[in-house]
């Protein structure tokens, strides 16, 4: 199975900027229309399953920021690995990236690696954080892998 992901945030960015624009025009009636859309847009991805909404978070997320691919940046424990590749797998997610700070990353990396992931590179990446003072993401380091 595949993934709308794509389709799904471009939506979610429409009904951002349609909030605004019914704001910005004191449109209590749009504002409830466009929250409407937006509850109804979670909704059908709540229907897909969890898994398919965790990934998408992790995508919304991801383009928030302004990376391409999805990055893993929290800490992801080993009994978890597997069904997260699985899900990768079935949604059609080719590559992402493993950003993780812990003490532990490199296992995980390796976890990934016997899931059949393969190892990359390293890349450069937009973190979580704005840099001080400035509207630009602080850069972030981490592994690229892709999934096969």
């Amino acid at each position: 199975m595949k993934n709308d992901f794509a389709r799904e945030y471009a939506q979610e960015q429409q009904n951002i900027r349609n909030y605004r624009e019914a704001k910005d025009r004191n449109d209590e009636a749009g504002m409830q229309a466009v929250r409407d859309a937006h509850n109804a847009l979670l909704e059908s991805i709540k229907a897909k399953g969890k898994d398919y909404a965790n990934l998408y978070d992790l995508y919304e997320d991801a383009h928030d920021r302004g990376n391409e691919l999805i990055d893993l940046s929290d800490v992801i424990w080993d009994d978890k690995v597997e069904a997260l590749i699985a899900s990768f797998r079935e949604y059609g997610i080719e590559r992402f990236t493993f950003s993780s700070g812990w003490s532990s990353a490199v296992e995980t990396a390796w976890l990934f690696t016997q899931q059949g992931c393969k190892l990359e590179g390293l890349v450069e990446i937009n973190g979580r954080c704005k840099a001080f003072m400035s509207d630009d993401y602080e850069k972030k380091h981490g592994y690229l892998f892709s999934v096969n």
